[in-house]
């Protein structure tokens, strides 16, 4: 505490200090914390800063700037990368007024958009939706709405559709970014959008580099599917006292590996196909297999179980499991019950299915999920 009158010098920030440990849970379930500096966080903003002045510039080129001075409302964690860099900094830069709701409820979203005239909301795919199913939205003036923008999980392609008919001033958006990079990656806008709805749209130029890795992290050419790397200025510097998966993040020409499978198209957009790693986005919450997995194995009665991702109209996909009992004695009640004493709700699977026989394996003895989710997605 200092007395009255008493001053002191702040300390000197330079670029490469270090400014945020966001933590995420990454493949294992064990909470890594995503380091980032000065350099990092500022460009990440600086990437949507850039894409929106680009949108605003060709919106006045076309004669239609803006009518509302720009509002956003923020309904997604300040904890969370999105709500730190897209939503919070880059409110700051562009001078955007923010509206603040403690928890997100649908109606008083609705409620909110009319009385403070907002122009851009962005949350995860299920927000919008249960915008759109809402039974008051048309109570409400939602005329203000420029932009209704999504990130952190996939969006269900019919939803963009369902989206453009239910608000018809505003155009839907999509964005992909991850917590290491300070949420840049990439975004597809408007008409963009509408004519490649499955794509999650192209690199944030002049931030953002893609590349398409194969085996020995070869870059691979277009259409070829493989792992989706990013190399930008907004990266991570590393993770906190964890040099080991740092040193796995990177590759020799620092692309940061995120663990999603995808490729690019002739007109250089992303589309992702799957996750090399296992995790299942359920409403933009990451619930790793593996931790849903050894809750079940916790059972004495289960023999072998496996866990991963099935569609959801809702949430984008939901944590499904396989079990199988050698020796019987469990339901999926009973399971459900015990699960709920161990977990999380959110990580809860949706759907239980009990196998007859032992799960399939591959030639190393491990489960071979590829061939379960081919046979039980399809139920």
């Amino acid at each position: 505490m200092f007395a009255q009158g008493q001053t002191a010098e702040l300390p000197q920030i330079g670029p490469q200090d270090d400014a945020t440990i966001l933590f995420t849970s990454g493949s294992t379930g064990l909470a890594k914390g995503a380091v980032s500096t000065h350099r990092a966080v500022t460009t990440g903003t600086y990437a949507y800063t850039i894409g929106l002045a680009t949108l605003l510039g060709i919106k006045e080129k076309d004669g239609d700037p803006p009518v509302n001075p720009p509002k956003t409302l923020v309904n997604v964690p300040l904890f969370h990368v999105t709500g730190e860099v897209p939503v919070l900094l880059n409110s700051f830069l562009i001078g955007r007024t923010m509206v603040l709701m403690p928890k997100w409820d649908p109606g008083e979203a609705l409620r909110l958009i009319e009385k403070e005239t907002i122009t851009y909301f962005v949350g995860v795919p299920t927000m919008s939706l249960e915008l759109m199913q809402h039974p008051d939205r048309d109570r409400y003036d939602l005329s203000s709405l420029t932009d209704i923008a999504a990130g952190g999980a996939a969006r269900p392609v019919a939803h963009v559709k369902r989206l453009e008919d239910s608000f018809k001033g505003a155009q839907p958006a999509l964005g992909y970014g991850l917590t290491e990079t300070n949420a840049a990656g990439c975004g597809n806008f408007w008409s963009n959008y509408h004519d490649k709805p499955d794509s999650t749209g192209r690199a944030q130029k002049p931030i953002v580099e893609l590349a398409i890795l194969g085996e020995g992290d070869r870059h691979l050419p277009t259409g070829e599917r493989g792992e989706i790397a990013i190399r930008a200025a907004s990266t991570i510097r590393g993770y906190w006292r964890d040099e080991a998966a740092t040193r796995a993040a990177f590759t020799a020409d620092l692309y940061l590996k995120t663990g999603d499978i995808g490729y690019l198209d002739a007109d250089d957009y992303l589309f992702i196909v799957d996750r090399k790693k296992d995790i299942i986005i359920r409403g933009g919450e990451n619930i790793s297999a593996q931790e849903v997995e050894a809750a079940i194995y916790a059972h004495p009665a289960t023999s072998e179980a496996a866990v991963f991702g099935i569609a959801d109209e809702r949430l984008g996909e939901v944590p499904a499991a396989v079990v199988y009992c050698e020796k019987g004695g469990l339901d999926a009640d009973g399971l459900t019950a015990f699960l709920g004493e161990r977990l999380a709700q959110f990580k809860l699977p949706a759907v239980i299915w009990f196998s007859d026989e032992p799960l399939p394996k591959l030639g190393t003895g491990k489960i071979d999920k590829v061939s379960l989710r081919a046979q039980y997605r399809a139920r």
